[in-house]
């Protein structure tokens, strides 16, 4: 597995600063708000967005697709709890739909294919 190219370094480091910037969404209040994040779903966001930053800075494709996969876990643990007394992460659909949005996102960027490096534009 190759590193990531320009392009999927920024789409990825992109979608990191978005994971980071929703947890601004547990400051939100009203009809306005546009994910339910409180708590520990906040600390989830917020790592996992790191941990995307740091794999498109690097261009490791590999630290994106742990990003990827830890956001689909989350989105997927949600999901399973949803309608349950048990709710360890908090959330609600809004949370699983941030979590499955960045996890997909993130999940694209590291498995699409690198340009050779002769053909790729600036």
């Amino acid at each position: 597995m190759s590193g990531l190219d320009r392009r999927l370094a920024r789409a990825a480091m992109w979608l990191g600063v978005v994971g980071v910037f929703a947890a601004s969404f547990a400051l939100a209040s009203g009809p306005w708000k546009p994910a339910d994040i409180k708590g520990l779903p906040v600390v989830v966001t917020i790592v996992l967005g790191l941990v995307a930053i740091v794999g498109a800075r690097l261009t490791m494709r590999v630290v994106v697709l742990v990003s990827a996969v830890g956001y689909l876990a989350a989105a997927l643990l949600q999901l399973a709890q949803f309608g349950r007394s048990t709710n360890w992460l908090g959330g609600s659909g809004s949370t699983f739909a941030l979590f499955l949005g960045l996890g997909v996102g993130l999940l694209a960027v590291a498995l699409a294919p690198t340009l050779d490096p002769d053909k790729e534009t600036q």
